[in-house]
């Protein structure tokens, strides 16, 4: 299973950074990465969300980082299509592509907030038709480098290369899981829903990949929210207001969804149901209980990650703290995840044993 990062750059008003002081902190948390051997980070897109998230541009981010790392990935984890014309986004790609010198994962969804698809003048009823319109459309300039539109060709400069590979659907609902299994998808989940469903949705989908025509497709990812330190109770006592906060905020920007009866999106309104109770008893050890998040000494949370890769998962995104951790405290819960937790999960220790709370 590989490791990743995360990163949605989030604001929490009682940290006290600046914006500036976010971005910094956020790069500089990725070269520690890099050089600890995480195997990617990825970057959400949000916009108009307010202090949950400060990424509107990653493949901003993704080009400054490409420039200050060596050997991990860069990922756009994802590319909301509706609001994006398919084009752009191929562009983007190719150009980080060579940034990098080969090192980008890409993944792709339909978004899952009124105020971003709204703002860009896309009926949330409509999402799921323009995503599957675009992703054609994106999928074929991948694969040829050219597009037509009115008659005339175009060639894009630079064109996108085959390192780009196969790129990951975002999956919530169970029909997201049937779509990235038909389009060739791999898919991407969290941390909308609490893993034993997730893990259900994620059997579904392999044996379902597994009998798709598309030609490629089939690995998994599972967001978690993690902080580690030596103190086990000193860890939970630091990350747990942050945790809360970013939790919070995330029920807060997905809620108009979860409430309306909006075609298309008609499982996020059973969710808002879990998910009004879940706001009402919100703790670190309910996180913990809905497998949400790992947080404490090394030994709580290789065993967490340890269960993660026992159930199959190819890839766990690390989402470090809620946005209120110092550049110091970040940096030295990845030096202890790297030196501690990543072994322990490489070498399959304590996998047969360890299991979800």
């Amino acid at each position: 299973m590989k490791i990743d990062l995360f990163m949605e750059f989030p604001s929490p008003p009682d940290a006290e950074l600046t914006l500036s002081g976010v971005i910094e902190d956020g790069l500089g948390l990725v070269r520690a990465a890099d050089a600890l051997g995480f195997d990617a980070v990825w970057l959400a897109e949000h916009h108009f969300l307010g202090d949950y998230c400060n990424a509107a541009a990653p493949d901003m981010l993704l080009a400054a980082m490409a420039r200050e790392t060596k050997r991990i990935g860069l990922g756009f984890g994802i590319v909301p299509l509706p609001i994006h014309d398919p084009v752009r986004v191929a562009e983007r790609l190719a150009t980080l592509d060579i940034l990098s010198d080969g090192r980008v994962h890409w993944g792709v969804g339909r978004g899952v907030t009124v105020t971003e698809l709204e703002g860009f003048g896309v009926d949330p009823a409509d999402s799921r038709d323009v995503f599957r319109r675009r992703f054609t459309e994106l999928g074929d300039i991948l694969r040829t480098g050219q597009f037509t539109r009115d008659g005339e060709r175009y060639e894009l400069r630079p064109p996108p290369g085959p390192r780009l590979g196969t790129g990951w659907l975002a999956a919530v609902s169970p029909e997201s899981f049937e779509l990235a299994a038909e389009l060739g998808l791999n898919a991407m989940t969290g941390p909308f829903k609490p893993w034993p469903f997730v893990k259900e949705d994620l059997k579904r989908y392999r044996r379902l990949a597994a009998r798709s025509p598309a030609p490629s497709g089939g690995a998994t990812s599972f967001t978690l929210a993690v902080y580690c330190a030596e103190d086990h109770e000193a860890a939970r006592a630091r990350a747990e207001p942050g945790l809360l906060w970013i939790y919070r905020k995330i029920l807060e920007v997905s809620r108009p969804l979860l409430a309306a009866r909006t075609a298309g999106y008609e499982h996020y309104r059973k969710l808002g149901r879990l998910a009004s109770l879940f706001d009402d008893v919100l703790t670190l050890r309910v996180l913990e209980a809905m497998g949400l998040a790992a947080v404490g000494n090394p030994e709580h949370v290789a065993k967490r990650l340890a269960s993660l890769q026992a159930s199959g998962l190819d890839r766990v995104n690390l989402m470090i703290g809620g946005g209120d951790l110092s550049a110091g405290e970040s940096v030295d819960c990845l030096q202890l995840l790297a030196e501690r937790v990543l072994p322990a999960v490489e070498s399959g220790a304590d996998a047969a044993e360890a299991a979800p709370a």
